[in-house]
């Protein structure tokens, strides 16, 4: 099926950084075939008649066409817990509502929760993520049945190690060199993994073949107690275990010394900032500009739907940035370009799929997003169009998310899913979990 999206403005992602005008994009197999721009006369296509002749032309005038974003860390399921255990420091978070309620989970409520937070994503312009979890194979079905794309990662704990690799055996029945579900794992802290469990963990990944993606220096409190305890950083820690590598993704990455940067740039791992729920778990900030100094690729990521309340790419950019600059007191900091940089580019590398993805160019999955640029936020029409789409832009302006070629969300509908059935269920999910808390009080 060929299909035609037309008079976009194109911002591509690529290496040049071009913005393209009343441009035509043509798409098949689930790929881009062209990029077209009347402006310059320039089409890699041979016929403009084919063009004309697509199955489906969408007519994208006063629309931002986009590479979808791409979401590189989260915890899908934690949707059910939206809104709960707010305003607290992440131990207590942790210790006291998240995990006696993960507790009680089942299958069914897991795969709920992702379901949720699918829909948002694809509403929001998020068309791959990296979740850390359990009984990913479930959430696999829903990634599979629902047509977004993910990177899964199972997480590991000390009480978990003797369970989880079969839950990896399950998940590695869903992963295919082409297909749109990918795995690695997730040792999931050094405060809750035991070196033993860690050295385990890479066993595993080694002999499977996967990298890794786990949280890293989130509190000063995890990085006093681990220098304590083991007489070095988490960085340090977790890289003694064999865990730091170029497929090794490292979420929050906050209470980083200069010993802890040199040494992720010198394995090539990838960070994952997070600055909703580092702000809202006053866990501290991200040394940024740091990091890209060392040549570190940073992603960007919402984490889990209850420390940061939503699943919102767009939010994440913008408050990432004013957090930067305001920290840092320079207003140069964490520019419009690097926040959309880092939420496509960065998160393609993140996950080691950015031949595929993270940017609009021939060749590259159309995993492809549109963006309303009619809206009064957008008005007078920008001439910064990039600093638009990070400081004026909300996830609501979305009007399209596609996925390998295919309509995943088209002006707030989501061809065939429902819905309401999606939201019920959840909510059915969460009122069961609310009366087992209330019973084991």
């Amino acid at each position: 099926m060929r299909t035609v999206i037309k008079n976009a403005t194109v911002v591509t992602m690529n290496d040049a950084g071009d913005i393209l005008h009343e441009a035509d994009v043509v798409i098949e197999d689930g790929r881009i075939v062209t990029l077209f721009s009347s402006l310059t006369g320039e089409e890699a296509y041979p016929s403009v008649e084919k063009r004309r002749s697509a199955d489906v032309q969408i007519d994208a005038e006063g629309d931002v066409l986009l590479p979808g974003l791409i979401n590189a860390h989260t915890h899908l399921a934690m949707s059910l817990f939206r809104n709960y255990g707010n305003d607290v420091a992440l131990k207590e978070w942790l210790e006291d509502y998240i995990w006696p309620l993960e507790a009680h989970l089942t299958r069914e409520e897991i795969v709920a929760g992702a379901k949720l937070s699918i829909l948002e994503m694809l509403r929001g312009g998020t068309t791959t993520f990296a979740d850390m979890y359990m009984e990913e194979d479930a959430i696999a079905e829903a990634v599979k049945e629902m047509g977004i794309r993910a990177l899964l990662c199972p997480a590991f704990t000390d009480g978990s190690i003797a369970t989880r690799p079969e839950e990896v055996k399950r998940l590695a029945a869903y992963q295919k060199p082409e297909g749109r579900i990918q795995m690695r794992l997730a040792p999931h802290a050094v405060y809750t993994c035991s070196p033993e469990t860690l050295h385990k963990v890479k066993a595993l990944g080694d002999e499977w073949g996967i990298g890794f993606h786990l949280h890293l220096a989130e509190t000063r409190e995890e990085d006093e107690q681990c220098r304590k305890t083991y007489g070095m950083s988490p960085t340090m820690l977790m890289d003694r275990a064999g865990l730091l590598g170029p497929e090794t993704m490292l979420a929050h990455a906050i209470w980083l010394d200069d010993d802890d940067i040199a040494c992720i740039a010198a394995r090539g791992a990838c960070c994952v900032y997070n600055p909703v729920s580092n702000m809202k778990l006053a866990s501290g900030f991200m040394p940024l500009e740091k990091l890209h100094r060392a040549g570190v690729t940073v992603a960007l990521g919402t984490d889990g739907p209850s420390s940061n309340n939503t699943q919102d790419m767009f939010r994440e950019m913008l408050i990432g940035s004013l957090i930067q600059k305001g920290h840092m007191l320079d207003p140069t900091a964490a520019d419009a370009h690097t926040m959309l940089w880092m939420a496509t580019r960065g998160g393609a590398l993140a996950i080691g799929q950015e031949k595929d993805l993270g940017s609009i160019e021939v060749g590259k999955k159309a995993d492809l997003i549109l963006v309303d640029f009619r809206h009064v936020r957008h008005t007078p029409k920008p001439e910064d169009i990039e600093a638009a789409l990070v400081y004026a832009t909300a996830s609501d302006d979305v009007r399209l998310t596609m996925v390998d070629g295919v309509l995943r969300m088209q002006d707030g509908r989501f061809p065939g899913q429902n819905e309401e059935a999606i939201c019920q269920e959840a909510e059915n999910a969460w009122r069961k979990l609310h009366e087992q808390k209330g019973q084991h009080a």
